[in-house]
C-alpha cells in the first residue's frame, strides 16, 4: 500500500500526467520538481506552484479532481482550492495568457487520457 503522502502512488495513468503538469509548473515557476511534489505544503512560491501544478492536470489535461489528488498525494478538496486560487487570477489578461499557454503544452506533452488508460492497461504494479 503507497504512503498516504506519497508524491505519486503506482497507478501510472494518474501519475504521468500528473508528472508532466508539475515539470511544466516547476519549470515555469523556476521552482525545482521535488519541491512541486514534496508531500508538505512548504512556503508560499513552492505551493503556488503546486496549485498550478495541480491545475494544469485538472483543467489542461482533463483529469478529474480525484486523480489528480491521487497523482499529487493530496485530498480532493485541496486540489480544488487550489484550481480555484489559479482560476481567480486568471482575472489578470497577463496571467491568463501564460496559463493559457502552459494548458496548450500540457496538452501538447501529455499522451490523451484514453490512451494513458490503454497503454496502463496491461501492467501490473
Amino acid at each position: 500500500m503507497p504512503e498516504p503522502h506519497a508524491p505519486f502512488p503506482p497507478a501510472r495513468s494518474a501519475a504521468e500526467p500528473c508528472l508532466v503538469a508539475a515539470r511544466l509548473a516547476a519549470d515555469a515557476t523556476a521552482i525545482p520538481l521535488p519541491l512541486v511534489l514534496h508531500p508538505r505544503r512548504l512556503d508560499r512560491r513552492c505551493a503556488s506552484a503546486r496549485a498550478l501544478a495541480m491545475y494544469l492536470a485538472h483543467v489542461g489535461l482533463g483529469l478529474p479532481m480525484s486523480r489528480v489528488a491521487a497523482g499529487f498525494g493530496r485530498h480532493r478538496s485541496t486540489v480544488a482550492h487550489a484550481c480555484r486560487r489559479i482560476e481567480e487570477r486568471r482575472e489578470s489578461a497577463g496571467w491568463d495568457r501564460w496559463v493559457a499557454a502552459l494548458e496548450d503544452d500540457a496538452r501538447r506533452l501529455s499522451p490523451p487520457a484514453g490512451a494513458a488508460k490503454t497503454s496502463a492497461g496491461g501492467l501490473h504494479g
